[in-house]
């Protein structure tokens, strides 16, 4: 595995156990950061910032505590700066948050008011992560939906050098829906340069 500045974790967002393979890799790189969509807007770069939100257990309407909160007790406990890299609630409005939650199909007006938002919340996560690469030497890990490290996405077209560690599909490729039938998942590595 080459040692890129960039790894990012596919996360399955609760079709499969995300965090252990999350873990996984960030004891093996112990980073200064790790970037994360789940967490949204939040920034907690202080054991008080940190503390505040253990009591809170609050993270957005879209996001509830129990679903980050392995990851933010790992990284306190690691001290390791956790840094949310995308918009509160995801930028989705009240009708969008309620067919999402819903598992509602979302069509017509909706549908394009989806795109402009998913394309608006890739361009903050490369700002984002373009602005931590500054701050480190070491590598910085990425937890970012797999579906926004699909090929030819705007975040694999923005970095040059970089690692995806994903769970697969049956034929090898990065899994961005649940499987269609069981199988024993696997994780695989990509390196892009």
């Amino acid at each position: 595995m080459a040692s890129f500045p960039l790894i990012f974790i596919a996360e399955t967002h609760g079709f499969i156990d995300d965090f252990g393979k999350e873990k996984e890799i960030i004891e093996k790189y112990a980073p200064e950061f790790v970037l994360s969509e789940y967490m949204q807007d939040i920034v907690l770069d202080s054991k008080l910032k940190y503390e505040q939100i253990l009591i809170k257990k609050k993270i957005s309407k879209m996001v509830s505590f129990n679903e980050v909160k392995e990851l933010i007790k790992f990284c306190y406990n690691k001290n390791i700066k956790l840094i949310g890299i995308d918009i509160k609630n995801f930028g989705f409005n009240k009708q969008i948050q309620n067919k999402i939650k819903k598992q509602e199909e979302i069509r017509g007006k909706d549908e394009k008011e989806l795109e402009k938002i998913m394309k608006k919340r890739e361009e903050n996560h490369i700002k984002i992560i373009k602005r931590y690469l500054k701050k480190t030497n070491k590598p910085i890990i990425v937890l970012l939906g797999a579906w926004h490290l699909r090929e030819n996405s705007l975040i694999r077209k923005s970095f040059k050098e970089y690692n995806i560690i994903s769970p697969l599909d049956e034929k090898g490729n990065i899994l961005i829906e649940p499987p269609k039938k069981s199988y024993n998942i696997k994780y695989g590595e990509f390196e892009c340069h």
